[in-house]
Formats: C-alpha cells, sequence, structure tokens
C-alpha cells in the first residue's frame, strides 16, 4: 500500500521527503524492520523508538512516523505515534474490524474466564469467533501465548485481519486498562462492551481508582457502537454509577437481586460446579456448570447477557455452558492421588484472591493453606491489602515471590508482612524461594486439606532482574507432590 494512503487521516505536523513508497508492513520494534517497512517511533517507559531510527533505516525502513525529526529521507511528524500506529496499522489491513462483530469484556477481574464462556457458547451455536487475551490469542488454525492481555494496535490489526480471512464473524477479546490508555483498540468500535468490576489494581500506573475508573468508563463511551450494548455488573458500585451515565445507550444488567435483568431465581454451588435457573429478559435459562463459586456465577452471568445481547438463542447458551471446561490457571486442580486437594489460581488482586479463597472455603469446608505473593515494580498499596486477605480467610498462608522482577524478593515480602496480625511461624511463613515455598506447603498439608497457591495461574516463568525463567505452578507443584511420594494421577 502507498505511504499516502497508509498515513491518511493522520494529524500531520510536518512531512518530509516528495516520494509515495510503497510500504509492505507497519513495525515498531528496530529489530524486526525489513525492507519497505513503515517504522513508527514509540516513546516508552524504557526507551524511546526516535533512538533506533537509524539502525531502523540501515535495515531497509522505506518511511518514519515520528514525533521528532529524525535523519532519513522520507518521515511524517505527527503529534501522538503511538495513537497514530493505532491509525496506519487499521489502514494497511484495510479495517478488519468492520468486517467482524467485536464483543469486548473489561474489569480488574473475571475477563479471562468471561471470554473463553463466550468464545464456548458462540462455538456450540456453530460460529466461527476468534479469542484475544490473557492466555492466549486463537481463531481456526491459530493458536498463541499472549504477550500481552491485550496486543498492541499494530498486532491487533494483524490479528483482526487474519480472523478475517480465517472467516470468522465474531471477535471476544479482554479489554485491559492499559490498553484503553495506550491507544491499542483506537479506531475500533465494539458491538458489546462488558464490565465485570472493578477493585484494587494497576495503580502503580493509573494512580488512583478514580483515573482507574474513568479508564475502563471510555470502553462504553469512546469505543462502544451508538447501537451497541453496553452490559454492567450492577452489583458493582462503579457500575451502579455508569448506568445513568450511559443512558440512552442499550444496557443489559446482571447481579444477584433486582432489578438487575441477568440474575438468578435459585442457585446451589458445591464443589462439583454451578447449578442455577436465571431469569433474563428471553425467559428463564439453566445453568449447568463444572465452574466453582460465587464469583463465577457471575462471569457467568457477564457471559451470558453478552450473548444475550447479540441475539444467541437461550438453548444455544445453555449448551455452551454445559460445554464449557475449566479456564486454564484458574482454579486448576494438581491431582497426584494426594490425599489433599491443590489448586492453581491466577488471583492477584485484593479482591481476586478474596473471591477465590472464599469460594474454596465455601463449598470444600476445609483446612487451607495459601500461597501467595505480590509482583516487583507493580503497585506497592495492594501488598499488605492481599496478605492481610489471605492471612483473613486461610488457617496458613506462605508469603512467596511472584515475578520480583527487578525488585528484592525479600523487600516485597516485607512490604506484604506489614497486613499480617500475628508471628511469623503460628499463622504465616514467609519464604522467598517460590518452589520452596510450595514444596513447604505440600509437607504441611494434611489429609483433607486444601492448597492454594495464588498469584500466576496460566503463567511458564518466572521474570527475575529482566530474565523470564521456566516456571509453572501446576508443574511445580506436581513435581513436589512427586517428590513427596504420590503418584501423578494418569490421564
Amino acid at each position: 500500500m502507498l505511504l499516502s494512503e497508509i498515513i491518511r487521516d493522520l494529524p500531520i505536523i510536518t512531512r518530509m521527503g516528495d516520494s509515495d513508497p510503497d510500504i509492505s508492513r507497519v513495525v515498531y520494534d528496530s529489530r524486526n524492520v525489513q525492507a519497505g517497512d513503515l517504522f513508527v517511533a514509540l516513546r516508552g517507559e524504557k526507551t524511546d523508538g526516535h533512538l533506533y531510527a537509524q539502525q531502523a533505516l540501515q535495515r531497509g525502513a522505506s518511511a518514519f512516523l515520528v514525533e521528532e525529526p529524525v535523519e532519513a529521507p522520507c518521515w511524517i511528524q505527527v503529534p501522538d505515534t503511538l495513537g497514530a500506529l493505532a491509525v496506519v496499522s487499521r489502514n494497511i489491513y484495510k479495517a478488519p474490524a468492520d468486517d467482524l462483530q467485536l464483543i469486548g469484556v473489561t474489569g480488574s477481574n473475571g475477563k479471562t474466564t468471561t471470554t473463553y464462556l463466550i468464545e464456548t457458547i458462540g462455538q456450540a451455536g456453530g460460529e466461527k469467533i476468534g479469542l484475544l487475551g490473557t492466555i492466549e490469542y486463537r481463531w481456526p488454525g491459530h493458536c498463541q501465548p499472549a504477550p500481552h492481555t491485550t496486543p498492541f494496535s499494530s498486532e491487533l490489526q494483524e490479528g483482526l485481519a487474519a480472523m478475517r480471512s480465517a472467516g470468522v464473524a465474531k471477535v471476544v477479546m479482554e479489554v485491559s486498562s492499559h490498553a484503553i490508555e495506550l491507544h491499542r483498540i483506537d479506531t475500533l468500535l465494539f458491538d458489546t462492551a462488558v464490565f465485570t468490576n472493578l477493585s484494587h489494581e494497576h495503580l502503580d500506573f493509573h494512580g488512583n481508582m478514580e483515573n482507574y475508573a474513568a479508564v475502563k468508563h471510555r470502553l462504553f463511551t469512546q469505543y462502544l457502537k451508538p447501537e451497541g450494548t453496553a452490559v454492567l455488573n450492577l452489583d458493582d458500585p462503579w457500575a451502579q454509577r455508569w448506568y445513568q451515565d450511559l443512558a440512552p445507550r442499550h444496557i443489559l444488567t446482571y447481579g444477584y437481586e433486582t432489578p438487575a435483568q441477568v440474575r438468578p431465581l435459585n442457585y446451589q454451588l458445591s464443589s462439583e460446579g454451578i447449578h442455577a435457573v436465571l431469569a433474563t429478559p428471553q425467559g428463564r435459562l439453566q445453568v449447568v456448570s463444572t465452574l466453582v463459586g460465587r464469583h463465577n456465577l457471575y462471569n457467568l452471568m457477564a457471559a451470558i447477557s453478552a450473548c444475550l445481547s447479540r441475539d444467541i438463542p437461550l438453548e444455544v447458551i445453555e449448551e455452551g455452558i454445559r460445554q464449557s471446561t475449566c479456564v486454564p490457571g484458574r482454579l486448576e486442580a494438581v491431582d497426584c492421588g494426594q490425599p489433599f486437594k491443590v489448586f492453581v489460581d491466577y488471583a492477584h488482586t485484593p479482591d481476586g484472591v478474596k473471591n477465590v479463597l472464599g469460594t474454596l472455603n465455601e463449598v470444600l469446608h476445609a483446612r487451607l493453606i495459601c500461597v501467595i505473593g505480590c509482583g516487583g515494580d507493580r503497585d506497592r498499596k495492594k501488598r499488605p491489602l492481599m496478605a492481610s486477605i489471605a492471612q483473613e480467610n486461610s488457617k496458613l498462608v506462605i508469603l512467596t515471590s511472584d515475578n520480583p522482577r527487578s525488585e528484592d524478593p525479600e523487600k516485597i515480602l516485607e512490604a506484604m508482612e506489614v497486613g499480617m496480625i500475628g508471628n511469623r511461624g503460628s499463622s504465616y511463613l514467609c519464604i522467598a524461594d517460590r518452589q520452596e515455598a510450595i514444596h513447604t506447603a505440600m509437607q504441611l498439608a494434611k489429609p483433607g486439606d486444601i492448597v492454594l497457591i495464588a498469584g500466576k495461574g496460566h503463567e511458564t516463568y518466572q521474570e527475575i532482574q529482566g530474565v523470564r525463567h521456566p516456571f509453572d505452578d501446576r508443574l511445580v507443584a506436581a513435581a513436589e507432590l512427586e517428590r513427596l511420594g504420590f503418584a501423578k494421577k494418569k490421564a
């Protein structure tokens, strides 16, 4: 595509060079530049893409999109290259979102499970559906691990174009607050936008809850089609505020009590799953799910509401829910024949930890040991909160590392320890080495107990001083159980 076609719609400040080269790709990493590419210089937290313009030129870049002049034959200056990246990516891939139905799910917790449920329900109805989220990016004929909850705009547009080529009609995606703030979803308009909840998270990035909420709110005001549907968890205080703001848009609400439009008429929660009858605007709906806990009934109601907004019949929704299985790293059991239960869960926010521990206490009624840490270089305010919640809902807490990144793991544990009551050794232990912490939990577990390993879930690495070391809580837990003499369960 000609450069002039790609940069149309941009607020251009200055353009240097009279040529109109044919552009093959849009690239923001100079290491990936090939001949004929448009290099977009982005300013990041750690470096500035403008510093790598010469490297991109040497690798064959035909043109540059910049915020300040660079030494190159052809460059275009714009006020914000991050926002411009979304525009040029849409243009070079010929606006793939225009040919797709988009469902976006945002919130502090529950996004991944909700998107998986929507995907399964869509497949039960015979739809070709694409999914973008924390664990994977996938569509028919393609699956890859997700480096980000929501891809950068160039990868996002490329993925949407590939989905269109694969015959996908509907895409469900997690939309993080970072993605909204950093222009990753710019140029997209969603048919349905879902809000799960808002709790203490990412305040290192947003500063405070008001700012965090304001960014989430933009999904419904800036990125939702005028005729689109806003799906809101009416039990969440932020959603209650937004309900008034979003009128006269079409709004579909869910929650446990009236006046939520999708709500339980009766329900049973057990260690085997969820059985419920829901009221919906289209009539009663039977829920039979292997997902466990009150928070997963919220996720089910969010997914059901999203599917109702896209006119999926009740019987298809019911079948899709019956077909749904455990989401990787979300209360995922590790069974090596041991006489106690072991679960791995992604809970990494105060609210997430409270939900998963509350669920285990509610449905299993057993002594609970919780292994938990907090990530380095992230929101420090939540560290004592998470430790305190873990202690309130467990008999024993083992504080440990969870992606310490550039921080000293011991310092992170000290910050978490501020939230603890009592002396070390009585109701909690501090073991910085995560593998040792998991081993200790297994050693201390008695028949009938529950061990919860929280924080990493599906992740397969431990990030220490900028290096990602292989580390999967599920594999480590299984190995430690085998080390203690338990046989791995046969598939």
